[in-house]
């Protein structure tokens, strides 16, 4: 967990609980599943997740078995709080490390994870701009993958063939250009005006 959000929210435990839940967005967890998800002890889980329902930010979902608990999507904080765990979870960290250890200019973030509208089924989009194989792209970041569960996909191309793309404006280099983008490597501007 990094450091910065633990001191943010005022403990490990409580930004590794938010951390869980604020990266599954949609899926509800049972009291022993979540403190198992983010490596903490029911008690204290149990103890965080009543202060976190009485200031609206989780919700309670009955449950046949017993009950679950999620963010409040109706939650105002919701958003904002999910695009700090994007840009600065654990996830992310791991992504930047393996895009930082590549021979690349630049690797950003695409699609529903930076636009903050993935959900539990939504993979990783991963653009890398450089010599790299599309192969060894996708090999790259494949145990960061398997860490966090999550499918990644990478799109990799050539420097000069990328601001080719960009200059044509094809459909998706479009909406790449003008979408929410979160740099891992490098900055935009740099390989885009090239």
């Amino acid at each position: 967990m990094n450091k910065v959000l633990s001191t943010l929210l005022g403990s490990a435990t409580k930004a590794h609980v938010l951390e869980v839940l604020a990266l599954h967005p949609g899926e509800g967890y049972h009291l022993r599943a979540l403190a198992q998800a983010a490596g903490t002890d029911s008690g204290n889980t149990s103890k965080l997740l009543q202060n976190l329902v009485d200031c609206g930010l989780v919700v309670r979902i009955p449950d046949s078995r017993s009950t679950r608990y999620a963010l409040n999507d109706r939650s105002p904080l919701v958003g904002p709080l999910r695009e700090l765990f994007v840009r600065a979870g654990a996830m992310m960290a791991d992504l930047r490390q393996a895009a930082h250890e590549l021979d690349v200019r630049y690797v950003c973030i695409f699609g529903s994870v930076a636009a903050g509208t993935d959900d539990i089924h939504s993979d990783v989009d991963i653009l890398v701009v450089g010599s790299l194989t599309a192969v060894s792209a996708q090999a790259a970041f494949k145990r960061v993958g398997r860490m966090h569960g999550r499918q990644i996909n990478t799109v990799a191309i050539q420097p000069d063939e990328f601001v080719s793309k960009l200059r044509e404006g094809g459909a998706f280099w479009s909406s790449l250009a003008q979408g929410k983008r979160i740099d891992i490597k490098g900055e935009w501007s740099d390989v885009a005006n090239s």
